[in-house]
C-alpha cells in the first residue's frame, strides 16, 4: 500500500507506524517479486543452539499463530544453512543442537524472483513458507502461504480476463460491484475493436466466394456449424497447452512434440465429428456430395485448429508475451476466417456446380 502512495503520503504513513524500520527496507523491492511479498518477521537460530534454548526462546517470543511452524538456522553472517520443523524441535532431546536436527537442503528463492515463480515453487513442493535470501545466501525474509494465495488469485484473474479478451489493468484488483462502468468499458473496448477488425477477414472471405454462395445456396447453411466447431476445437487445445505451461509440464522446447500430439488429436476428433456431420447434413436433405464436403471440412478444420492452437501459445511464451493474451477470442477469430477458406476451397474442388 505504501509503495502505491505518493512519496509525501508514504512518508507520513511511515512516520505514524511503530514498526516503520521493518517496513522501510521492503519498499525497495518491486511488488511482484519475492522481496515485495516477504515478511521480515521470522525466527532464526544459530546452528549450535540447543533444543531447550530454542523452546525457551519461543516461549519468550510468543510468535503469532499465523507464523508457519518452521525455524531457520543461520550462521554468524546470517547465511541460511538449514531449516527445522517445530515437530523435530519438540521431540528432540533438550541438549540436541540445531545442526543435528536441521535439514540442510533448503528450498529458497532470491529477492528478485518473480511472484509467479514463487507460487509455482510453493505449490509444487507443498510449502507453508518459503525463505527469501540475497545473492550471498543471507536470510532476508519469509513468504507465507497466505501471501501466495493472493498472488495465485491475482494471476488466475489476469489469465481469465486475457482469455476473455479483456485488459486486466483497470479491473483486476477490484470486486465486480466496485468496478466503475467507465473502467470496464476501457478494459474491453480496445480488445473488441481489435477483434472487430480481425473479424473483417471473415467478411472478406465471404465476399471472395460470393459467386459460389449464390450458385450453391446450401453452402451457407453450414457456415455457423463449421466456424463454431473450429473455434471450439482451438479453444480446447489452447486451454490445455496454457495449463501445461502454467504447471511447467510443457516447455517452449517441447513445441514439436506438442504440435505432433495435437495434430493426432485433431485428426481423430475431426474424423469422429466429421462422420456425425455427414449424417446430420443428409438429414437436412442436401446432396451427398455437399454432405461429404461438410464432413471433410469439419475434419480439416479440427486438424487445422489444433495445429495452430498448439503452436501459438508456445511461440508467444518464447518471445515473452503472455500466452493468454494471444489466445481465446483472437484464436477463435483467426480460425473462423481460415476455416471458411478451407470450406469454400474444398467445395470448389468437390462440387460439380462450382
Amino acid at each position: 500500500l505504501l509503495g502505491d502512495l505518493p512519496p509525501a503520503q508514504a512518508s507520513e504513513g511511515l512516520a505514524q507506524m511503530e514498526d516503520a524500520g521493518e517496513v522501510l527496507p521492503l519498499l525497495g523491492y518491486p511488488d511482484e517479486t519475492a522481496g515485495g511479498l516477504m515478511t521480515t518477521w521470522f525466527i532464526a537460530l544459530r546452528r549450535h543452539t540447543t533444543a531447550e534454548q530454542a523452546i525457551q526462546f519461543l516461549r519468550r517470543a510468543n510468535p503469532d499463530t499465523d507464523i508457519p511452524y518452521y525455524l531457520y538456522v543461520v550462521d554468524r553472517t546470517q547465511r541460511l544453512v538449514g531449516i527445522v520443523g517445530f515437530r523435530d524441535l519438540v521431540v528432540a532431546l533438550p541438549d540436541t543442537q540445531m545442526e543435528a536436527i536441521m535439514n540442510p537442503e533448503v528450498i529458497k528463492v532470491t529477492v528478485g524472483t518473480d511472484q509467479e515463480e514463487v507460487a509455482h515453487i510453493m505449490s509444487r513442493y507443498d510449502l507453508a513458507s518459503l525463505p527469501v535470501v540475497d545473492e550471498n545466501e543471507r536470510l532476508l525474509g519469509v513468504i507465507t502461504y497466505d501471501d501466495i494465495v493472493d498472488v495465485l488469485e491475482e494471476e488466475t484473474t489476469e489469465d481469465i480476463l486475457h482469455l476473455g479478451g479483456i485488459e486486466s489493468g483497470p479491473v483486476i484488483d477490484k470486486p465486480y460491484w466496485d468496478q466503475r462502468i467507465s473502467s470496464v468499458v476501457r478494459s474491453r473496448f480496445f480488445w473488441l475493436l481489435a477483434l472487430f477488425f480481425a473479424e473483417t477477414f471473415t467478411g472478406t472471405v465471404l465476399r471472395h466466394f460470393e459467386e459460389e454462395l449464390q450458385t450453391v445456396v446450401a453452402l451457407s447453411f453450414f457456415i455457423p456449424l463449421l466456424i463454431g466447431t473450429g473455434g471450439n476445437a482451438g479453444s480446447q487445445t489452447v486451454a490445455t497447452v496454457i495449463r501445461g505451461l502454467a504447471l511447467r509440464e510443457v516447455r517452449t522446447r517441447d513445441i514439436l512434440r506438442v504440435w505432433w500430439r495435437e495434430v493426432r488429436t485433431g485428426l481423430l476428433l475431426g474424423v469422429l465429428i466429421g462422420a456425425v456431420a455427414y449424417g446430420r447434413s443428409l438429414l437436412w436433405n442436401v446432396e451427398p456430395q455437399l454432405a461429404f464436403t461438410v464432413a471433410l471440412t469439419v475434419a480439416a478444420i479440427c486438424l487445422w485448429a489444433n495445429s495452430v492452437a498448439a503452436i501459438v501459445p508456445l511461440v508467444a511464451n518464447a518471445v515473452g508475451i503472455d500466452p493468454t493474451i494471444v489466445s481465446g477470442p483472437l484464436m477463435t477469430t483467426l480460425i473462423d476466417g481460415t476455416g471458411l477458406v478451407i470450406y469454400f476451397s474444398l467445395a470448389a474442388a468437390i462440387l460439380p456446380e462450382l
